[in-house]
């Protein structure tokens, strides 16, 4: 009879020998059990025994009678296992990966020693093949949350600057060949003309305008001849369309003096410059040059000879 009550209550005994509900006074240890998990990076699958064992804390918060309600006190614990799970799991998880990453692809500059048998390595895919963890009514997918978390800073970096759309698109090709991971395309443009220039600001300095910038015939825009920057500044119709919008169209009659009083400037000069002895030289050289060359270039002024002259000029200047 002994042995067959003992058989019979084996269920319940082996309920109370396993039952974890005294986790609930020792939750300190869970953040301390994280960090090790990921530090060692071996049998990361039990995770799941753990989190699970802290489901048998429910039944204990169940008969709180100091709230008006246990569901407030399992929202609280709900909430704390999770804040805990992201901080010593999630989000190291992510930085790791995305400094792996960037390492990765810039392992032509000059890092520090990576050499494995020095500093040890630990395999971060192994996280990324964990099965989503369930705790309480939600679902933690550890894979999916890392892509995420990569998507997100990678669209993000892109918008501030264009000029790296490259790099991390590299970063992306690498993640999805190393992890797994399923990446979605930012669709960023990899450069814009949009980088113009307000044109009052244009009338105000406009000796500086006509010297840095270059006239498009093919696309009718000014272009930037150089700057410090990774990107020109443009300036087409839809940039003075957007100054007439923004500031009225008292702006045209302003915009028509300066140009007006720069160009009268500008062919004051020209004569006098043009009555220089050098200046003369290099004309007079020029058309007895095009003279002689005009059967031959079918009456056409080459452009390398005009480039000559240009250059030329500029250094008289």
């Amino acid at each position: 009879m002994k042995r067959i009550n003992l058989i019979s209550d084996l269920r319940a005994r082996v309920k109370k020998a396993c039952d974890c509900g005294f986790l609930h006074w020792h939750r300190v240890v869970f953040p301390i059990y994280l960090d090790d998990l990921y530090e060692s990076a071996t049998d990361v699958h039990r995770i799941h025994y753990m989190i699970s064992a802290l489901g048998d804390c429910v039944p204990i918060l169940q008969q709180v009678r100091h709230e008006p309600s246990p569901q407030v006190m399992l929202d609280m614990f709900e909430k704390e296992i999770g804040d805990t799970v992201h901080e010593h799991l999630l989000h190291p998880l992510c930085r790791d990966i995305e400094t792996d990453l960037r390492l990765h692809i810039h392992q032509h500059l000059q890092l520090d020693d990576r050499n494995p048998f020095k500093v040890g390595m630990r395999d971060l895919s192994q996280f990324l093949k964990i099965r989503p963890i369930r705790f309480f009514h939600q679902f933690v997918n550890i894979k999916q949350h890392v892509t995420h978390y990569l998507d997100t800073i990678f669209y993000n970096l892109t918008t501030v600057a264009l000029h790296d759309w490259r790099t991390y698109g590299e970063m992306r090709n690498q993640a999805s060949q190393k992890y797994g991971l399923e990446m979605t395309e930012a669709h960023l443009p990899s450069q814009t003309l949009e980088q113009g220039l307000d044109v009052l600001e244009i009338m105000r300095n406009i000796h500086v305008f006509v010297s840095r910038y270059l006239y498009n015939l093919n696309n009718q825009i000014f272009v930037e001849l150089a700057s410090n920057n990774k990107h020109l500044n443009t300036i087409n119709i839809r940039h003075i369309a957007n100054s007439i919008r923004t500031h009225g169209s008292g702006i045209m009659n302003t915009t028509v003096n300066f140009t007006y009083q720069f160009l009268r400037k500008k062919f004051f000069i020209f004569p006098s410059f043009c009555t220089t002895s050098t200046s003369r030289q290099d004309l007079s050289r020029t058309f007895v040059s095009s003279k002689k060359t005009k059967e031959q270039s079918d009456q056409k002024y080459p452009f390398e000879r005009a480039e000559k002259f240009n250059k030329g000029i500029r250094n008289l200047d």
